[in-house]
C-alpha cells in the first residue's frame, strides 16, 4: 500500500472491507479497529479518495444524517492496483536510469 501513502490503520480498514461481502460502515470499522468514529471516517475518506473503496448510501438509513457503506469491486480494484504498480515501476525505472 506504499504506492497509495496509506497508514497501518488505513490498511487494516481496507482489509476488513475486502473480507466483507456486503461492505462496512464507519461504526463497524471504528469498533473493529478500536478507534473513534471520526478517525474511522477519515480513514474511509482517504481510501475512497484513493479509489480503493466505493462509498454508497445505505438504503436502510431512517431519517437524520445518511449512513454510508464502503465496499469494493474486486475485479475493478485488481485492475486499478495493477495500473498503479505499473506506474510506480516505470517511475522507479526512470529514477534509477538517471543515476
Amino acid at each position: 500500500m506504499v504506492g497509495y501513502g496509506l497508514s497501518e490503520a488505513d490498511v487494516e480498514a481496507f482489509i476488513r472491507i475486502i473480507k466483507s461481502n456486503e461492505g462496512r460502515d464507519v461504526d463497524y470499522i471504528a469498533l473493529e479497529l478500536g478507534i473513534s468514529k471520526s478517525r474511522a471516517s477519515l480513514i474511509l475518506k482517504r481510501l475512497s479518495d484513493a479509489g480503493l473503496v466505493r462509498k454508497q448510501k445505505n438504503t436502510g438509513s431512517k431519517g437524520g444524517r445518511p449512513k454510508y457503506v464502503y465496499s469494493i469491486d474486486k475485479e475493478e480494484l485488481i485492475e486499478k492496483m495493477k495500473m498503479r504498480a505499473s506506474e510506480l515501476c516505470s517511475d522507479l525505472s526512470s529514477i534509477i536510469s538517471g543515476l
